[in-house]
């Protein structure tokens, strides 16, 4: 049941200046697409893209293979929208019926374009040593025939991109462009395209803000309706209620031509928000520099802020220092998933990026565990590449695991760890700096947040919104083996109706020194353990 109102279609479709904006149809053809065998993509890049344009999407419709139906939606289309873009059903197989039904939908015909073929040519050259042998030369010529054969009214586009023509062009007729399915191409050709179609200096973005609450919509959902009582004719609202995210539970939609009144809007629902407003960031990973400075800005403001301030600033200068001292080969990151390292992760990330630039590779490893949670090891695979590290896996137990390292990369000096001096192995270490024990491998150990607590590691976290384990959304609050790890009790909840037990996430334990309530620790702790 839906307590709040969707987005509304604004009555005024008008931009901010009187112009009235460009709408646009999306259709997408392809039986595969209506079966199931294969996911579309390509409507929401394109819907992506439209938006960011100022272009307003206004239906997106998805149709089969058959001629009649790609002609009869292309006319509808056609008649209702200032532009119509379909994708798929562009190829050199039976089924490849986009350009016939839009050439049927105009009273068109079709005939073999000579400039395509040229561009087939060019762009698929033949790799026979005789052209003209068969079998080959048929199938190539049915290849090339069916890809460039066009309705004859239709004008090829051919896009741009710095500042060469496109390999390969894109059909139009009336107001009508047929992109290609695959999805690359398909976004290839948009891109190449766009600048030609919606000229930026046509655009007047609208007005438009995301917010984020912890909260479920149900808790406000009656204050909500008032808000956007309050702006129907001006600002479109939207709620969505988020299952699947661990940072926030209701995303908020603002639209408007109108800046003035959706800033307004924009003010009523923080009020509803309250203390429950997140910033959320969905690319963490991205411009770490500049989210890194915009934390401690906010730390700087904050009356409170002061002490974990310092201890960032502390953890990111010991992180800075080594990669001053050494070279990205000299340099490793043990990670293994957990909260800890994962902190490491994003402070090593965003010290690379302000020294090397974006994407730099860093280098991890990962020394495994027997009875270790398959959660914790599609963590890693997940997060390598949005952090654009590359992880090895060694067998432990940890002394073999480092023999491994120095052998397989005898160039690590530095190695880099989320270890803290509450851990029953980090309050060995007397310094965050310290080289390993005559019998360990040669490396020097570096904890750069050995001095900070279970919540400093879940506040650094969640105030950049870096991903973490599911597993810490389930009640785990430190992790181990599946055999010596259970959820923290000091987390459990009991519905007293229904009797059904619950955890709450381990950023809500309060209670620092209950952190390893749920791990049974082997009582030979090795000192010397890196």
């Amino acid at each position: 049941v839906r307590l709040t109102p969707r987005l509304r279609i604004m009555k005024n479709k008008k931009t901010a200046t009187g112009r009235e904006r460009t709408t646009v149809g999306l259709i997408v053809i392809g039986d595969e697409i209506l079966k199931g065998g294969t996911q579309d993509t390509n409507s929401f890049f394109i819907s992506q893209r439209l938006r960011d344009r100022g272009v307003i999407l206004k239906k997106i419709s998805v149709v089969g293979d058959g001629i009649e139906e790609i002609s009869d939606e292309v006319l509808s289309f056609s008649s209702r929208f200032d532009l119509v873009f379909t994708t798929g059903g562009i190829g050199p197989t039976h089924d490849d019926n986009t350009f016939s039904g839009i050439a049927k939908a105009f009273e068109d015909e079709l005939y073999l374009c000579d400039e395509i073929v040229h561009a087939i040519n060019t762009f698929i050259p033949s790799k026979s040593k005789n052209p003209q042998a068969s079998p080959f030369r048929e199938r190539r010529d049915s290849f090339v025939s069916k890809l460039a054969t066009i309705p004859r009214s239709s004008t090829l586009l051919w896009g741009e991109r710095d500042g060469n023509r496109s390999l390969f062009p894109v059909v139009k007729l009336n107001n009508v462009i047929a992109l290609p399915g695959v999805p690359a191409f398909c976004r290839r050709a948009f891109m190449d395209l766009e600048n030609e179609l919606f000229p930026s200096s046509s655009i007047e973005a609208p007005f438009s803000r995301v917010l984020f609450s912890s909260k479920t919509e149900f808790s406000f959902s009656d204050r909500l309706s008032k808000v956007a009582k309050m702006f129907e004719e001006s600002v479109e609202i939207g709620s969505y209620p988020v299952l699947d995210n661990n940072y926030f539970s209701t995303k908020l939609t603002i639209d408007s031509e109108s800046t003035v009144e959706g800033e307004k809007a924009v003010m009523e629902l923080k009020k509803i928000i309250g203390d429950n407003l997140v910033i959320y960031d969905d690319f963490p990973h991205l411009k770490t520099v500049e989210k890194w400075e915009s934390l401690r800005d906010r730390l700087k403001e904050d009356p409170n802020g002061g002490v974990f301030l310092s201890k960032l600033d502390r953890a990111m200068e010991i992180v800075e220092k080594q990669l001053e001292e050494y070279s990205m080969d000299q340099i490793a990151l043990s990670f293994n998933g957990g909260k800890d390292c994962t902190v490491l992760l994003h402070l090593l990330r965003i010290a690379i990026d302000k020294k090397y630039g974006p994407r730099t590779k860093m280098f991890g490893f990962h020394i495994m565990v027997e009875d270790q949670f398959p959660e914790m090891s599609q963590f890693i695979i997940d997060v390598s590449s949005s952090y654009s590290i590359d992880v090895i896996e060694y067998s432990g137990p940890l002394k073999e695991g480092l023999v491994s390292l120095q052998k397989d990369r005898p160039s690590t000096v530095a190695v880099l760890m989320g270890s803290r001096s509450s851990d029953p192995k980090g309050k060995y270490m007397k310094s965050p700096v310290e080289w390993t024990d005559r019998d360990w491998p040669r490396l020097l150990r570096v904890c750069p947040i050995l001095e900070w607590s279970y919540s400093d590691v879940w506040k650094f976290l969640r105030a950049l919104c870096v991903p973490y384990c599911k597993l810490y959304d389930e009640g785990y609050t430190s992790l181990g083996g599946r055999t010596t790890t259970r959820k923290n009790e000091a987390l459990k909840v009991v519905n007293e109706r229904t009797n059904e037990v619950m955890y709450h996430p381990a950023f809500k334990l309060k209670e620092d020194d209950l952190e390893r309530n749920g791990r049974e620790l082997n009582g030979d702790v090795i000192k010397s353990s890196i």
